[in-house]
């Protein structure tokens, strides 16, 4: 067989020819197949969305007025269990957030968040009820904070 030249004139004997107008298939070909990977990613970013949706937050918020509750009755089991509620859904705001190019200050709020929640086992599991207070206050400014910038209307 001969060598395949790409062009639109000048074939030599031996040589198959593709013209433009013979690839324009090829270019089709391509650009719908990168059509459906713009979809495809499209749809898991909307799927992520979802799994980040109202459901979460609302759990999120409802531990937290918990936390507080439970913390000004120095409920030691019921603030730990909240704490530890709301780490595991940063866990997922975290992952989502870090899923995004122009997200970092949501990123490093849900790490605080994470971190807070931590100092906030840690200072109930130590009686130091007063402490954990604090700490929580400063979980619900992290959150304001966040919802400020990323909180859809």
């Amino acid at each position: 067989m001969g060598e395949t030249v790409f062009g639109l004139s000048g074939r030599r004997s031996g040589q198959t020819v593709l013209l433009l107008k013979d690839m324009l298939p090829m270019r089709r070909l391509s650009f719908s197949i990168l059509l459906a990977s713009a979809v495809l990613a499209s749809a898991s970013v909307r799927s992520a969305e979802a799994e980040l949706g109202t459901d979460l937050m609302q759990a999120v918020d409802d531990s937290n007025k918990s936390l507080a509750s439970n913390i000004a009755q120095k409920d030691a089991k019921g603030s730990i269990s909240d704490a530890k509620d709301i780490n595991q859904a940063f866990i997922q705001v975290e992952a989502f957030f870090a899923a995004k190019p122009d997200a970092h200050d949501a990123v490093e709020l849900s790490r605080k968040t994470r971190e807070l929640t931590d100092v906030i086992v840690k200072a109930v599991g130590e009686g130091r009820f007063d402490a954990a207070q604090d700490f929580a206050t400063e979980l619900s400014r992290t959150c304001r904070t966040c919802h400020t910038f990323y909180k859809k209307s």
